[in-house]
């Protein structure tokens, strides 16, 4: 059985050197190419008007097929429900394909804005995991008087972690629409999408679930969903109150079938609900000060509770390129059900901060945050995360760069120093008006109390899509 176990290490280690090398090749060329075209940037911004807002109507908006393959996936679960280093599945290649529809409309008081990616990916060994996958979103604004505005969003995903994890993050959609640094600036830290409602329905989507942790607690398959109603009353052009309210589901979803990768998941869902009030004042234009209350109620089938946030807010913009925006405050966590240790209900800090850096070809977005409690329902006494996405495009040319990093740590409660992150670069070429070429590589890692036996479990995958789109390509496709 030892010499067994030996043998098995060492095929395995040949297998993991086997597919480094061609994900560092993937790696190396795509920030080789990124460092010959950063030096072709001027200092000089210029000014760039954006793109013009796509057709009202229900539009395709891209066409794609694609060739994946992954390295390694979530391993299976023990009886206990949590997944186990023996029962991984072995490599596999699949093929697939998704369409992109759209349905937007921009007037001077009102938005809309629907998005509806169906997807779809089999495998050639490993047939269990063939899947379809959907995707939703949905926002609308409203202005009801010159000061009142309402709003709505909802979105909406129901994926395979394959899938997951080559979607672009709320961030990485940010970076890759057309838009000006004054554009962001007056959305980031003022919501005013006056110039930009494409931009504005990316930043006021409904919040979903995207974290690397959460496939290890949903399973192989999730669904994950949220609605918020905002109401917006402006008192003057510098100052402004906002109250929000909306909830959220996210859950394990069987495939249907007797695979063992089927019953991975830690809780089977989680349900919540939020409410809350917040407060915005220009001190100048370049100054922006604001507060907020905001309160969620989140129930599992490990922990119930209510966390109570309170956040005051700096935002400021450097010259024509940079922004920041800090936020500090406290929040207290009272739980109401728990079946494990759970979080500490003493109240703790709650900080983070994000920034923007924007030229005409360069975008690049960050953002940190630490607060009490967890989104899942596990009883984690604080919750750290880490977004990043960069998107590079000199004018006119037909090449641009897309990365993107994910992390996410949770401390205290039940399962503890559970953390996972991931990892993405893609480079893609238009050919000619209609047709892009991408290249995507994800590199993911997770350790900490959600794995049963293993210490970490690592996943790569490679992805080689060619997609149609009827009007000259910007951004990748998803």
């Amino acid at each position: 059985m030892k010499s067994r176990g030996v043998a098995r290490g060492i095929a395995n280690r040949r297998l993991l050197a086997g597919i480094a090398a061609p994900c560092a090749t993937v790696l190396l060329l795509t920030w080789g190419a990124t460092g010959a075209l950063l030096a072709q940037d001027v200092n000089a911004p210029t000014p760039v008007a954006p793109a013009p807002l796509p057709q009202s109507g229900l539009q395709i908006r891209s066409v794609s097929a694609y060739a994946v393959y992954d390295s390694s996936f979530i391993p299976n679960s023990s009886a206990g429900g949590r997944p186990t280093s023996a029962n991984t599945l072995p490599a596999d290649e699949g093929f697939g394909g998704s369409i992109v529809l759209e349905r937007t409309k921009f007037t001077e008081r009102s938005s809309f804005s629907l998005n509806y990616t169906p997807s779809y990916t089999g495998y050639v060994h490993n047939s269990s995991l063939n899947a379809l996958n959907h995707a939703l979103s949905l926002a609308t604004s409203h202005k009801i008087t010159p000061r009142w505005t309402l709003g709505f969003s909802a979105a909406g995903n129901l994926s395979s972690i394959e899938q997951s994890a080559f979607t672009p993050t709320t961030l990485s959609t940010v970076a890759a629409l057309p838009s000006t640094f004054s554009d962001l600036a007056a959305g980031i830290l003022s919501a005013n999408f006056t110039n930009n409602p494409q931009l504005g329905a990316a930043l006021t989507s409904s919040p979903l679930l995207q974290s690397p942790v959460a496939n290890l607690i949903y399973g192989q398959r999730m669904l994950t969903a949220s609605a918020n109603v905002s109401l917006s009353y402006s008192y003057s052009p510098r100052l402004s109150l906002t109250f929000i309210g909306g909830g959220g589901r996210s859950q394990y979803i069987s495939q249907g079938q007797s695979s063992p990768a089927n019953s991975l998941y830690v809780i089977p869902n989680t349900t919540s609900g939020n409410a809350s009030v917040a407060i915005s004042y220009s001190l100048s234009p370049l100054t922006q000060v604001g507060g907020s209350v905001n309160t969620v109620f989140t129930s599992s089938s490990l922990y119930e509770s209510y966390t109570t946030t309170s956040l005051a807010t700096l935002g400021h913009t450097f010259g024509t390129r940079w922004l920041v925006q800090l936020h500090g405050g406290v929040g207290v966590t009272n739980p109401v059900r728990e079946t494990s240790s759970a979080a500490s209900v003493k109240p703790g800090p709650s900080i983070g901060g994000s920034l923007a850096y924007k030229i005409p070809s360069h975008t690049f977005l960050g953002s940190y945050d630490r607060t009490v409690g967890d989104q899942y329902g596990l009883g984690a006494s604080t919750s750290s995360s880490v977004t990043a996405s960069w998107h590079w495009r000199r004018l006119a040319s037909f090449w641009w760069l897309d990365s993107a990093f994910n992390w996410q740590q949770l401390q205290g409660g039940a399962l503890t120093n559970t953390s996972g992150w991931r990892a993405t670069a893609s480079l893609s070429r238009a050919i000619g008006t209609h047709v892009v070429l991408l290249t995507q590589y994800v590199y993911s890692y997770y350790s900490g109390g959600l794995l049963l036996t293993a210490s970490h479990v690592t996943q790569n995958a490679i992805r080689v899509s060619v997609g149609w789109t009827p009007h000259p390509p910007t951004t990748a496709l998803q």
